[in-house]
């Protein structure tokens, strides 16, 4: 089974990378930026996508920050693959309890109604805490229930 896993913080990143890869052995690719994971999802058919939420436009270097911050980067990314047909089933795990962007602001709730209307390839919200075994349920459960071998 092969999962994308789109997150520019390195520390949630190996940390999710570990869970899925020790749970179920699944083969895991790595994004971290939004050009990174569209690049990837056109290369390669993933059976799964597990998205942060906010991340930089391009992969960050010691001297570039990776362009302009995307508050909602994971709802593009999903958005865009919709349109070329190529999107599986994906579950957002973010740190985050709300999102602020020109426009205002948003809870998990109201970007879990923004990404239910992509379709039924939007399985949840996982809130993250490193500290807080929680979203490893979570995810088990939407993994599971998403029927992935």
């Amino acid at each position: 089974m092969k999962i994308l896993l789109v997150e520019d913080n390195q520390l949630k990143r190996e940390k999710v990378k570990e869970f899925i890869q020790k749970k179920w052995n699944f083969e895991v690719h790595e994004a971290l930026s939004y050009n990174s994971a569209i690049a990837q999802a056109r290369k390669c058919k993933f059976d799964f996508i597990v998205l942060d939420m906010s991340m930089p436009t391009f992969d960050r270097t010691i001297n570039d920050m990776g362009g302009r911050f995307r508050t909602f980067g994971g709802k593009e990314i999903a958005t865009k693959l919709k349109k070329f047909g190529i999107l599986p089933p994906f579950v957002v795990v973010t740190g985050y309890s709300e999102f602020k962007d020109d426009s205002g602001k948003l809870d998990l709730v109201q970007v879990g109604d923004l990404l239910g209307r992509i379709g039924g390839e939007f399985k949840g919200i996982i809130p993250f805490e490193s500290s807080n075994a929680g979203w490893q349920e979570a995810l088990t459960t939407v993994i599971e229930e998403s029927k992935i071998d």
